[in-house]
Formats: structure tokens, C-alpha cells, sequence
């Protein structure tokens, strides 16, 4: 299995890059500064490039048999208010690339809570969308939306994760739903249990074309 992982300096990425190869996976991490992707393997192959520019994004995509996506961006602007295009300007470079270069499977995150919807946390509603990171949940929407509408011909997960935290993995089990949120979950769990998941979901082909939260229990 060969994968491409865009994110992999990050600190959710890095966990996807270590469970890759723990596999026995080849990856190449498409990242901005190869510098900072200090983990050395036989096969890991890291390449610099404008995640932005999907003609330098696709012939490293050729030859893969997924494409992760775990991007992120730091909350920006005051109270979270300035308008966030991240997401939805990164996923478009994506999939076009992946279009010319016929690769089809795609595991991607978000984030609990990126609409509003009865019984999500309420640390969400109160907290995180009005006072910190409610542009990032509204573009984190609109990359969903956009999977959703107009990446049929593509086979999407989007998984959305509780609060990341560092650390060791849990150890646990990791709950889903089809849902804004896990029913019942803690409202954070470990980077290394997401990049367990979104490795589980490329070698298990598993919810295709779905969003689908993740958490662990209490």
C-alpha cells in the first residue's frame, strides 16, 4: 500500500506518518517545510510543495493508493470572526490533483461539531463557536458540503475527531457515529488515536463516501 499524506509535520499528521509505515505502508508526506519531518524510513519519501498548486500536487498522487488529508490551521482573528477559506481552498488543490491523476480514495478531518445540531457538546456551542474557532467550523462545513456535492466520483471519509490532545494513544476503543458527535464521549482524545482511525479507515475501506465522528468514551 502506498499513500500520500498532506499534513505530516503537523502534530496529527506525524501520528498518520508513524502508523503508515508502522504497517509496513510507503508514504509520501507532501508538506511545505521537508525540514521539520525529522522521522527517517526506508519508506518514507517527503516532498516539498504548494498544497495550493494541484499540477505540483499530482505526480506525486500517481502512483498512490490514497490520499489523507490532515490539515489543519491555527485559529485566526479576533474571537475566531475573520473569514477562514483554508479548508475549502486546500480540499479543491486536492481533488483536482487526484482527478488528473486518477486516484480515487480520500481520508480527510474536521471536526466535531462543525454545524450546530441538537445535543452537541455544549463547550462547542458556548465556547469553541462563539468566543474561538467558529470560522474554522464554518469552512471545516463548507469542505464537507463540498465532498458531499461534488466528489461522487471520489471515495471520501471525512472523519470528525473530539478535541486533539498529545499524548499516548488511549488504548481504547474508538466510538463512531454518524453524527456532528459521539453520544457520551469525552470532549477530547489523543492525536494518536485519530491517526489510528484514519490509517484503519485506508486499510479497511471503511465508510466510503460517509462523515463520520469519532470519540471514546468516558
Amino acid at each position: 500500500m502506498r499513500v500520500a499524506i498532506f499534513g505530516a509535520t503537523g502534530p496529527t499528521g506525524q501520528f498518520a506518518v508513524k502508523e503508515a509505515l508502522e504497517k509496513g505502508y510507503y508514504v509520501t508526506a507532501l508538506v511545505r517545510s521537508p525540514e521539520k519531518l525529522t522521522k527517517k524510513d526506508d519508506k518514507l519519501q517527503v516532498e516539498k510543495v504548494n498544497i495550493f498548486k494541484p499540477e505540483e500536487l499530482e505526480p506525486h498522487l500517481k502512483e498512490c493508493d490514497a490520499v489523507i488529508s490532515c490539515l489543519g490551521t491555527p485559529r485566526q482573528g479576533f474571537l475566531g470572526w475573520s473569514k477562514v477559506s483554508f479548508y475549502t481552498d486546500t480540499m479543491k488543490s486536492i481533488v483536482s490533483a487526484m482527478r488528473k491523476s486518477n486516484t480515487k480514495r480520500l481520508v480527510c478531518l474536521t471536526s466535531i461539531g462543525t454545524e450546530k445540531a441538537p445535543g452537541n457538546p455544549w463547550v462547542v456551542e458556548w465556547i469553541f463557536r462563539p468566543l474561538l474557532i467558529g470560522n474554522i467550523l464554518s469552512n471545516m462545513a463548507e469542505m464537507e458540503h463540498y465532498l458531499v456535492d461534488h466528489c461522487s466520483d471520489l471515495s471520501y471519509t471525512v472523519v470528525r475527531p473530539a478535541g486533539l490532545e498529545d499524548g499516548p494513544s488511549s488504548g481504547k476503543d474508538i466510538q463512531t457515529e454518524e453524527n456532528q458527535y459521539v453520544t457520551g464521549a469525552s470532549i477530547a482524545m489523543p492525536r494518536a488515536d485519530v491517526g489510528k482511525f484514519v490509517i484503519d479507515c485506508v486499510e479497511k475501506e471503511s465508510w466510503l463516501q460517509k462523515i463520520v465522528a469519532i470519540g471514546l468514551l468516558p
